[in-house]
């Protein structure tokens, strides 16, 4: 099979559609390139700030999946690492953590401080 320029469709112009394959190459790179550099950045994040590795591999490796996967393998690694399936420690749910107060509710029969 020859591909030649007049072989892409829509061409009213010669050579229009070649464009139009590039630039919707160079768009598809931009995106996974830039969901690549996030998920790393959020990997260090995870470590650094929460202390909690990354599940299966590293945050380089879960990187180099999303550059080759793009926005489906970034949304795997959210599911995996942030939505609410991720198992909590001691078994408690993001919500029940982030609505606990830092100091403990005074027992019924003590006086409030």
């Amino acid at each position: 099979m020859n591909l030649s320029i007049d072989s892409f469709p829509g061409n009213v112009i010669p050579g229009t559609g070649i464009v139009g394959v590039f630039a919707i190459w160079i768009l598809t790179a931009i995106v996974h390139i830039s969901f690549a550099l996030a998920v790393l950045q959020d990997a260090q994040n995870l470590w650094r700030f929460v202390h909690r590795k990354t599940f299966f591999v590293g945050g380089g490796i879960w990187a180099l999946a999303t550059l080759l996967g793009g926005v489906f393998v970034a949304a795997l690694y959210w599911l995996i690492h942030h939505s609410s399936l991720r198992p909590q420690p001691n078994g408690v749910s993001s919500e029940d953590q982030s609505n606990q107060p830092d100091s403990k509710p005074p027992k019924p029969n003590e006086p409030a401080s």
